[in-house]
């Protein structure tokens, strides 16, 4: 009768440290964490032996390794001597066992001879270990991921109980691994899609900045040749018998005014070309008087009536100035190309932002040809555009943009002609 308590009582242990390893895969514990609590959880269902756990590190050269995961009692000699040893069947049971994919058993390691005198054997032997059962983890797909090991002090092979145990643990080692490369897997192809955004994005800015070339060259030779017209003014009336101090002071002061244009100007065009990801307040109405002032002169080009209802008091939000700025530049370009054939009417486009309760909002209005409803939902759909010259990125990547600002981003047909593209992110925390 003790006995039956005893493996009842064994039984539901390992029961509930079985469902306790579960639920740390689950949610996402370490994976070292969770091999160190399998390891501890069979050394105390199976006395005086001790447990390990290795990987299979791929390798980049093209030679997969041993790589350590864990094992809670054994000496870290042994662990640091295997770890990083290729996977050759001569290099110890375990790297034989995910070789071969089948299970290794060293009855005992004095006298296996499978294991001449050397490294291995004279490194097991040295720390007392006289046997030695693993048996290889495998994935799903029959891949090997590691092996999960029993060392014991005596010469023996394992029980049948030891066996059950080996087989149960080596099935959750597997889930566990699993889980873990495919959680870095994905990690991996996050990084990857979230530079491949930041590069469409920039890309995005660069081909958006081109289409405003003729304006962006307007807008700084204006000032530059001011800068000329006031410096030979002034070079004239300091000739002058008398000289025109005060007239030649009022021109040196037009040509700093117009020296700063041409360096606000200049300094735009280096922040809307940045890749940087910043976070500050940012002030939307001032962002947006930028934008407008940086397209202005191709606006009057495409003979577009600007109105601007930028609210009072407007809260600031938190993001990227330069992404935000994109965001807006995209709109308006958007809806400048959107009334590119419209003869019948004015060309007007409305700026307006504003506040709802915990949001900042700006909406961009035009008088263009609109859309077709039915592809309201593609019109944010990477590479599509219904512009003949279009990439079809630019609505996409200021979706991208707003979202990751924990925003959104929208489209709607006006009651009359045109429609309207609207944001609204949350204002900066304090600013209520």
């Amino acid at each position: 009768m003790p006995t039956d308590i005893d493996d009842r009582t064994r039984a539901e242990a390992l029961l509930a440290g079985e469902r306790r390893l579960l639920e740390m895969v689950a949610s996402g514990s370490p994976l070292p964490i969770v091999l160190g609590a399998l390891c501890s959880l069979v050394e105390s269902s199976s006395r005086g032996c001790h447990c390990s756990v290795l990987l299979v590190d791929p390798g980049g050269a093209g030679t997969a390794r041993l790589q350590h995961g864990a094992a809670p009692s054994l000496p870290a000699s042994l662990c640091e001597a295997i770890d990083g040893r290729p996977v050759f069947p001569y290099w110890g049971p375990c790297a034989m066992a995910i070789h071969q994919q089948t299970q290794v058993i060293v009855s005992d390691v004095a006298t296996d001879s499978r294991w001449e005198p050397g490294e291995w054997r004279d490194l097991a032997l040295g720390l007392g270990l006289r046997s030695c059962w693993t048996t290889p983890i495998l994935s799903l797909a029959g891949k090997a991921l590691g092996t999960f090991a029993l060392y014991q002090h005596e010469p023996g092979n394992p029980t049948p109980q030891q066996q059950g145990l080996i087989e149960q643990f080596t099935h959750i080692a597997s889930i566990a691994i699993e889980r873990s490369q495919s959680e870095a897997a994905l990690r991996i192809a996050d990084e990857a899609l979230s530079k491949v955004r930041s590069e469409l994005a920039h890309m995005s800015r660069v081909t958006t900045l081109g289409a405003l070339t003729a304006s962006i060259a307007h807008e700084v030779n204006q000032p530059l040749s001011g800068i000329i017209t006031n410096a030979s003014t002034c070079l004239r009336m300091l000739a002058e018998d008398p000289p025109n101090i005060e007239g030649a002071r009022e021109t040196a002061r037009r040509t700093i005014r117009d020296g700063n244009r041409a360096a606000e100007m200049i300094g735009r065009l280096r922040a809307l070309f940045k890749k940087e990801t910043v976070a500050e307040a940012v002030d939307l109405n001032e962002a947006t008087r930028e934008v407008i002032a940086l397209s202005w002169t191709e606006m009057q080009r495409a003979r577009v009536i600007v109105q601007t209802n930028l609210a009072d008091d407007l809260p600031s939000v938190t993001g990227d100035r330069v992404q935000l700025q994109q965001v807006v530049l995209n709109l308006l370009l958007n809806a400048m190309e959107s009334m590119a054939d419209v003869e019948d009417r004015s060309r007007q486009l409305v700026i307006t932002t504003g506040q709802d309760d915990d949001r900042v909002l700006l909406t961009v209005q035009d008088s263009g040809e609109g859309f077709d409803p039915q592809n309201l939902d593609r019109l944010f759909e990477a590479f599509y555009t219904t512009k003949g010259s279009g990439m079809g990125i630019g609505l996409s990547i200021s979706r991208s943009i707003i979202e990751s600002h924990q925003g959104r981003l929208w489209a709607a047909l006006n009651d009359g002609p045109g429609s309207t593209f609207s944001f609204s992110i949350p204002r900066a925390v304090g600013d209520f």
